[in-house]
């Protein structure tokens, strides 16, 4: 099985169902950014859960700060970070307020530590050694590479983790007394 089939299919299915969501108009631009944050990482993380199980060639998986052996704690993991990545940024891609932004926060906020600090530090320590390579002709510079770094691994998931709790508190009844 092409595992990379696999995940371009799913990752198309999620899509679609973002892209519904986000045709309905109901976003603000930082629940924009955090719900394509999470996308993207939904979509990274999307073979992986099956893969792991079934997959006697699997080496195992790697996700930031967080990895394991082929076998069931793959699925587990990496589950977790699909499932939740996923309904985030169906949810932060559909409302602005609302309890299930706690969802949002909490994914971005664990993201942030999975995901965002080690990049960032990477990005920091030797932010020349970050070049990104597209292919043999276009090489974008270590320095330009860092702050694209962490844009897409760090900057949604702060914006998600901070709009998604005031969006929940927003919505929280306010107490008497």
């Amino acid at each position: 099985m092409s595992w990379a089939y696999f995940a371009l299919a799913v990752s198309a299915l999620l899509f679609v169902a973002w892209v519904v969501q986000v045709l309905k108009r109901r976003w603000s631009w930082p629940g924009l950014v955090a719900s394509i944050g999470c996308l993207v990482t939904a979509s990274f993380n999307s073979a992986a859960p099956f893969r792991g199980y079934i997959d006697p060639d699997y080496v195992g998986y790697g996700f930031g700060l967080v990895s394991a052996r082929p076998g069931i704690a793959v699925t587990l993991i990496a589950g977790s970070i699909f499932l939740a990545s996923a309904a985030s940024a169906l949810i932060a891609a559909g409302r602005k307020t609302g309890r299930p932004l706690w969802i949002v926060s909490a994914t971005c906020a664990a993201l942030a530590i999975i995901a965002g600090l080690p990049t960032t530090l990477q990005a920091i320590r030797d932010p020349a050694g970050n070049a990104i390579q597209l292919g043999e002709y276009l090489t974008i510079p270590g320095w330009a590479g860092s702050l694209i770094l962490i844009a897409l691994m760090a900057v949604p998931f702060l914006v998600g983790t901070i709009w998604g709790a005031r969006g929940a508190m927003a919505a929280e009844p306010a107490s008497i007394g």
